[in-house]
């Protein structure tokens, strides 16, 4: 069973709105270039605008820390992260979803030890845009506070 389990959520032909999704892409390629798991504690997916697809997935392994990745409109400096409280989700403004966050971490809560939402301050989310240059680099940053077990050393948005 996956210790964790990092959703990447966002679409990607969004500009930044893409973050979720190219974190777990570079998490996965670093799986392809060892030539080997990344680990089996570790299980990246990308769930697109539709991370309720995913809530059997969640069920099923029991992870002891669900990370969710997304571009979400703190009024940061683009490429800012922060893990997002569960009481400050409902203000701020996500990409596309099919369902509000907050419920999808109410239903997949239980069968978590922990549920952390990081946001990814977005610079530009227009359609058929690159990701930025900010957002690519805090991705790169996300992405080895993942492997290094030190997302806890994101700061929460206050």
């Amino acid at each position: 069973m996956s210790r964790t389990i990092i959703l990447g959520i966002g679409n990607r032909l969004g500009g930044d709105d893409a973050a979720g999704p190219a974190v777990v892409d570079r998490l996965n390629q670093r799986r392809q270039r060892a030539g080997a798991p990344l680990s089996t504690d570790i299980m990246a997916i990308d769930a697109g605008t539709a991370p309720e697809s995913y809530t059997s997935v969640i069920r099923q392994h029991q992870p002891d820390l669900l990370i969710l990745v997304d571009a979400a409109d703190m009024g940061l400096p683009a490429g800012a992260l922060r893990v997002i409280p569960p009481k400050k989700i409902s203000v701020l403004s996500f990409s596309t979803h099919h369902m509000p966050l907050s419920m999808f971490i109410s239903y997949v809560e239980e069968s978590c030890g922990k549920v952390l939402l990081i946001g990814v301050q977005p610079e530009r989310t227009e359609m058929g845009g690159p990701i930025s240059k900010a957002v690519r680099k805090s991705m790169m940053e996300l992405v080895e506070a993942i492997l290094e077990g030190q997302v806890a050393e994101i700061p929460l948005l206050e």
